[in-house]
């Protein structure tokens, strides 16, 4: 393999330099769809997810490569660079690099035809960025057979070459704080919303981090409020203020149990709606194809603080976790980047584990 690092940076450049901001992911995707190598046909297309496979083996085990090709806005980080050592740019570490090495990846095992120690399948798709309700995955997961036949899906977020297990459940919700509107002139002729949420607020404000041990993997519970918008004018007393409520749960509680915690804590005259509920990642750092990847690349194993698509295959029984080469701190960040060598550790990681024999 001549010349990987280059390659790898090449291929995660072009990627980011084709701006692809969640719903606007058509070219990108296109551009993707042309790299696939033609040894890996389509099993299942769905709107915004596509899943790649070439013709199964009958006794090695099925594994998913699988990654996003959108991104958060731009923050002037277009076009990107490659520069001391590392790629730039939007989406480099979130996740283009990731998607570079699984296509790169792809196009080795096509050229060089090795012996395969598992069958690989290439999952790309769009809209990760967004609300739950724009997951392109789960109608890809009704319709597709091939992808419930896989002994382990490896989601190629960024973990800093570092397996991560698991992942938060994320709890979206809105909450209403009611009073009566007036005049700023007379205001105590009316009632402020606004008073009600700031006394009402003041509980979840000091509600505490929660640690969850699952295998040996510390996991943290956080309640967050990350908006609150109220008032109409300057000169008018608010009759209603709303915040928004984002609760990162552990995989030791249930949707049910998440959304039931979240009702407890509201304060009364406050009306909840649950605007979002995405299940928590199962953990399954010992599962013998994650065990041996971790041998192979002699790598970590962490807790996924953070959701990510792993819990759409845990939820229907598939084993899943998150490794690529992205680094956690550089993603959404407005200096994105990518460590070349991560790219290369990942690709040279995942080509003994996909090669190599049991």
């Amino acid at each position: 393999m001549p010349d990987l690092a280059a390659r790898l940076a090449a291929r995660t450049l072009e990627l980011v330099d084709i701006p692809s901001e969640s719903r606007h992911e058509a070219a990108v995707s296109a551009h993707v769809r042309a790299l696939v190598p033609e040894s890996f046909a389509v099993e299942t297309e769905v709107d915004g997810a596509v899943l790649w496979a070439p013709e199964r083996h009958t006794d090695v085990p099925l594994v998913v490569l699988a990654g996003h090709v959108d991104t958060v806005p731009a923050q002037d980080n277009l076009p990107g660079r490659i520069e001391d050592g590392a790629v730039h740019g939007l989406g480099a570490s979130d996740m283009k690099g990731g998607v570079a090495v699984a296509l790169e990846l792809a196009r080795e095992l096509d050229a060089e035809r090795p012996p395969v120690g598992c069958d690989v399948a290439l999952l790309v798709f769009e809209r990760e960025e967004l609300p739950p309700e724009e997951n392109p995955l789960p109608a890809l997961f009704e319709r597709s057979r091939l992808v419930h036949e896989a002994e382990l899906a490896i989601l190629l977020e960024p973990t800093d070459c570092a397996i991560q297990a698991g992942c938060l459940g994320n709890l979206t919700a809105e909450l209403v704080f009611r009073g009566r509107s007036g005049h700023s002139a007379r205001p105590w002729l009316a009632d402020n919303a606004i008073d009600r949420a700031l006394e009402g607020l003041r509980g979840l404000a000091g509600v505490e981090r929660r640690e969850a041990v699952i295998d040996a993997l510390p996991f943290y519970e956080v309640l967050s409020i990350t908006q609150l918008h109220s008032g109409i004018a300057d000169n008018v007393v608010p009759g209603e203020a709303v915040a928004h409520l984002n609760l990162r749960y552990p995989p030791d509680r249930s949707p049910d149990e998440a959304e039931a915690y979240v009702r407890s804590l509201v304060p009364d005259g406050a009306e909840l709606a649950i605007t979002g509920n995405s299940p928590p990642g199962r953990v399954v750092a010992d599962a013998p194809l994650v065990s041996r990847l971790r041998e192979l690349g002699g790598l970590e194993v962490q807790p996924k603080q953070a959701w990510t698509n792993v819990a759409d295959f845990t939820s229907r029984g598939i084993d899943a976790v998150n490794f690529g080469p992205g680094g956690t701190r550089w993603a959404h960040a407005r200096d994105e980047q990518v460590e070349v060598e991560a790219l290369v550790t990942v690709f040279r990681t995942l080509w003994r584990f996909l090669t190599m024999s049991p």
